[in-house]
Parts: C-alpha cells; structure tokens; sequence
C-alpha cells in the first residue's frame, strides 16, 4: 500500500515514500498517520480518471503538484528536414560521454521543486546522475547531438516490451540548435537503429515539449496526476 522509494530516498537523502494503492486514502487519519511518519516526504500517482476524490486526498495532506501526458509516436514518421544536415547524433556504445553538471540547462517545469527545501542545484544533481545512470545501462539508445563537433544536447532512451522508452531529452547550455531539431535528429536516429515505437510522458507545465511532439504526430494518452504529501502541509 505504501513502500520506501529508494531512488529518492538516495537522492533526498532521507526516507521517501510512494503510496502504490488508492486504498491507503480509505484508512483512518490515525493509521495514515502512522505509515506516513517514517518518512521525509511521499508522492501518490494516479491516472485522473481513477484517482480518488481530489479532496478526499487534500484531507489526508496529499496536494496536487502536477500531471504528466503520456504518448506514443511513431518514429518512422517522424519527418526529415534540411536544417538537420548539419546535426550528427553520437550514441554512447560509439564513444562513451557523461552528461556534465555545467553543461545542463535548469530545469523549470519539476514537480520536485514544489518539495519544501528543494533547490535548483539539488534538482540538476537528480537529472546528472540519472543522465549517466542511464548512459551507463543503455549506451546504446542513449544519444548527443553534435554541431560542429560540440555537444547540442542529449536523448536518452532505454528499450523495453512496449517500445523505446524516450526517459529524457535535454538541450545544453550553449545549444545553438532548437529543441524541434533536437527531438527530430534523435527520434530519426533510433528510427534508423530500427525501433519502432518511442513512448514516454512529460508535465503538462511543459508546454514547449507539447508543441514539439504535437508537431512531430504523436498521439497523447490520459494524463496521470502526481499529489505530494509533506509534513510541513499534511492535515490529517
């Protein structure tokens, strides 16, 4: 009903929990409570359409701070352009690259950041260490974009049963390539490497990533909402 989620235990550093069954919303305040003290900070996920009453979960102290839209994408289709010319993708089974801490743009549409105590830094040294985390285990779907020799950004992928799983996308600091461009060079390289479905889900604040995948035909999937619980703001 509710587990410790060891990846964000490690990355907070203190105990966090995610709560996995709606069920947990039934129990009393006081057994709520109870499994909820252990930890630092929990999250409940959702598709909204089966989620429990929005507030029946702010009385147990769970708070809406985002929704992600999933889709899936064809990546045969996605389109060619001259601008790409230029653009050369780069996988890490090739020549092996970490995805720096300096190079990284910040990251403004994170759920995280509505955490109590989360800063933009925390929050980058999250993104670096999955970045490599899955260079590391999937070298060979996990990309850079490379102009004139120099590191555009990245796509990072992993392959599972239901098709590429499109884990994250990333423009440099210093990109001199649009984001379009970007997605375009790397969904039509994993297309060439001969994947056929590329899936994944993104914040609906993110409305440039919206456009991007609107434009290239993806078809979206029922959005899924995130709530946090914090002790700072639980009222149960």
């Amino acid at each position: 009903m509710i587990r410790e989620n060891f990846h964000n235990t490690a990355w907070w550093g203190k105990p966090v929990a995610v709560v996995e069954d709606a069920a947990f919303f039934a129990l009393e305040p006081a057994a709520q409570r109870a499994a909820l003290r252990a930890y630092a900070w929990a999250e409940f996920k959702s598709p909204l359409a089966s989620a429990p009453p929005f507030l029946q979960l702010a009385e147990s102290g769970f708070t809406l701070v985002d929704m992600q839209i999933g889709f899936r994408l064809m990546l045969e289709a996605v389109p060619d352009s001259p601008s790409l010319a230029d653009f050369v993708c780069q996988f890490a089974d090739q020549k092996h690259f970490e995805v720096g801490l300096d190079e990284m743009r910040s990251f403004e549409h994170e759920r995280f950041l509505q955490i109590p105590g989360a800063s933009p830094e925390q929050l980058a040294q999250r993104y670096a260490g999955w970045s490599n985390q899955l260079v590391r285990e999937h070298p060979a779907w996990c990309l850079r974009v490379l102009y004139q020799g120099k590191a555009q950004g990245w796509f990072l992928a992993s392959l599972t049963n239901q098709g590429l799983y499109l884990a994250l996308a990333m423009l440099s600091k210093t990109a001199q390539v649009s984001g379009l461009h970007l997605y375009q060079k790397a969904l039509r390289a994993y297309s060439a490497k001969g994947a056929r479905i590329g899936f994944a889900s993104f914040s609906v604040r993110n409305t440039a990533v919206l456009n991007i995948y609107s434009q290239l035909g993806a078809r979206f999937t029922p959005a899924e909402g995130i709530w946090l619980w914090h002790p700072g703001k639980a009222q149960i």
